[in-house]
């Protein structure tokens, strides 16, 4: 279509002119029962439309994809895109599907990648990664083109925000008007913040689903997911309390699954401000705390304690030298002498006569504030006093970007795109999104070769110096790991669960008796 056509015609109309003859190419017959589809997933994330705004669910659900994907291996992977080569420094080409078309019946080329790639790329969400230019050099091959040397371009475009939407998707002022993709499943219905209801897409280049519709319902209330899987009024049921995994294992007809996700739960310090603008307390107060009795004793054993950003069972970008639970009140005391906050066993150190007494905020998901008051213990063990303060999210992100912390507890996916430069949003001077003020000459350096690199030995040579440096001078504190916990009826046949949750792999689930 050309931009005249596409400035000419009322897109809403043609769309649903589409819909109306040519079915989107997806199975028009939905199943029957009471929730108008035959698979039923709880969740108590909230979709949004636009893949820049929330758009993870849209993805998981298999109704968008990227040029680019990630494997089970937690990998950059085929997609839309067949292939790709590195060129040269700064110039990467990737070669197209040929037989694929949207959900609206539009077909997927390059120009098509390119409108929606240039959309994302001008966006806040991808403003850190230096992409230049986003070029069609045919019908099936895309170009792009980057500021600086770039290695991790590929898992950058795996991103949520980088898939592609058809042209029909977006109106004139660049805002999603329908979530039309090319995925496995279409949406026929969209309720934002509330439920999506989807159809099988017969026309899929790849594995076709035995599932003809899936609906997912935004449930908030942990307990409530589980008591509708329970009753027979969801298939799956995510994102469950750990501490419900022995009573949903002893419940007959429901499977559990409890596969670690590439997720930390993490305190950050205000490495600006006393006390812990010095590293000696900084990492007085990660050896206090007693890693291995957290995650044994408040989350069942299901998770592993965590003393760097990456699980070494999900990627070998994990640094194997890293001690999992550095638990030492030996050291602890030492530092603190050293750093000069002294005091008597069982009582708050002080220096100069002010008392070594800290505030943590977090808020109320994933455990985080009861695994706060843990840690509250046993800093308090080696004299440092901890009033911990959960707060609402938006509350605690307020205080934390006002710099207004001594430090707070939160949870992060350490590979939301699966490739180490992550780790420049939690440790570059100037590029990390996560407060804490934490600048190092020798970790810039390292993050900066790293992402220019395209030999693999080399990069994890300096990853792995990385977070080696970031363990002694502790501008966070990492925790645990982190597991999912998900389950289903029992007769649902052909589930895996994705090492980074970037999708639910619907199209390989079936029923019994399907």
């Amino acid at each position: 279509m050309t931009d005249e056509r596409r400035r000419t015609m009322d897109r809403r109309t043609a769309l649903q002119t589409t819909l109306g003859t040519a079915a989107l190419a997806v199975s028009g017959c939905l199943a029957n029962d009471e929730n108008g589809a035959d698979f039923r997933i709880g969740s108590p994330w909230k979709p949004n439309r636009d893949p820049l705004d929330g758009g993870s669910t849209i993805r998981r659900l298999g109704i968008t994809e990227g040029l680019v994907g990630v494997d089970y291996d937690a990998s950059p992977a085929p997609e839309l895109a067949t292939d790709w080569e590195r060129r040269s420094d700064r110039e990467w080409e990737f070669t197209l599907r040929e037989d694929v078309t949207f959900h609206d019946g539009e077909a997927f080329d390059a120009t098509a990648a390119v409108d929606s790639l240039t959309r994302t790329v001008d966006a806040p969400a991808f403003e850190d990664v230096p992409i230049d230019a986003v070029e069609a050099v045919d019908e099936t091959t895309v170009a792009v083109t980057t500021e600086t040397p770039f290695a991790p371009l590929p898992a950058h475009l795996s991103r949520n925000e980088a898939v592609i939407l058809s042209p029909r998707a977006v109106d004139d002022d660049g805002s999603v008007t329908e979530t039309i993709g090319t995925g496995p499943f279409a949406v026929e219905s969209f309720n934002p913040n509330t439920e999506i209801l989807t159809a099988r897409n017969d026309d899929y280049y790849g594995q076709v689903p035995a599932l003809e519709s899936v609906r997912y319902e935004v449930v908030d209330d942990d307990q409530t997911r589980r008591m509708k899987l329970e009753n027979g009024e969801l298939e799956m049921a995510r994102i469950l309390p750990h501490e419900t995994v022995d009573a949903l294992e002893s419940t007959g007809g429901i499977d559990v699954y409890t596969p670690p996700v590439p997720r930390i739960r993490f305190l950050a310090f205000d490495t600006d401000s006393e006390p812990f603008d010095d590293r000696r307390v900084r990492r007085a107060a990660s050896l206090a705390i007693d890693r291995q009795t957290i995650t044994e004793s408040l989350l069942d054993g299901l998770v592993d304690p965590a003393v760097g950003p990456f699980s070494p069972s999900i990627t070998e970008w994990a640094n194997p030298d890293l001690e999992s639970n550095p638990y030492d009140p030996d050291q602890v005391r030492t530092l603190l002498d050293d750093a000069g906050w002294t005091g008597t066993a069982g009582e708050t150190r002080t220096r100069d006569g002010v008392e070594l007494s800290v505030e943590f905020l977090t808020f109320d998901a994933r455990s985080l504030p009861l695994i706060a008051e843990v840690m509250q213990d046993h800093l308090a063990a080696v004299g440092i006093s901890v009033d911990v303060r959960t707060l609402e999210y938006s509350a605690m992100i307020d205080r934390v970007n006002q710099r207004s912390f001594d430090a707070y507890f939160t949870s992060w996916g350490t590979l939301w795109y699966p490739d180490p430069d992550r780790l420049a949003e939690l440790y570059h001077s100037t590029a990390a999104s996560i407060p804490h003020g934490y600048g190092n000459d020798r970790v810039d350096t390292l993050l900066e070769d790293a992402r220019e690199l395209d030999e693999r030995a080399a990069r994890l040579e300096r990853y792995h110096e990385v977070q080696s440096i970031v363990v002694e001078d502790a501008p966070i504190a990492v925790v645990t790991d982190y597991t999912n916990v998900i389950a289903t009826a029992d007769d649902v046949r052909g589930y895996e669960p994705h090492p980074t949750e970037s999708h639910y792999g619907l199209e390989a689930i079936s029923m019994d008796g399907e």
